[in-house]
């Protein structure tokens, strides 16, 4: 961690709090992660945890894990999901009857 900047340094940590969080399925809030940062001495800006905290509000931990952290795959997993259940089948068309198909077929039907 010598190479890594103090930003670098807090967003690390904030993630690790949010799995421990995660782990002991406890819900990530602002307050939570702040509390952990703080019982470990690490110095943060509010903003940053809030930051964070929106975005595992916006993405479930526990498929971020599963899918090795790529939020594109998750949200296209997702988007997909949900497009199969919104659409609907089309109505199959009615079949003619044959006295109608017969008139078409001759010409016949028009003033009938």
């Amino acid at each position: 961690m010598e190479n890594l900047s103090q930003e670098q340094i807090t967003e690390k940590a904030i993630i690790y709090s949010a799995l421990m969080l995660h782990d002991d399925e406890i819900k990530v809030t602002s307050e939570k992660i702040q509390n952990v940062l703080k019982s470990a001495n690490i110095p943060f800006e509010s903003y940053m945890v809030d930051m964070y905290v929106r975005f595992f509000e916006n993405n479930e931990i526990g498929n971020l894990i599963s899918s090795g952290g790529s939020v594109g795959t998750v949200t296209t997993e997702t988007n997909t999901a949900d497009k199969v259940e919104e659409e609907e089948p089309e109505p199959e068309p009615e079949p003619e009857s044959e006295s109608e198909s017969d008139d078409d077929m001759f010409g016949g039907g028009l003033f009938d």
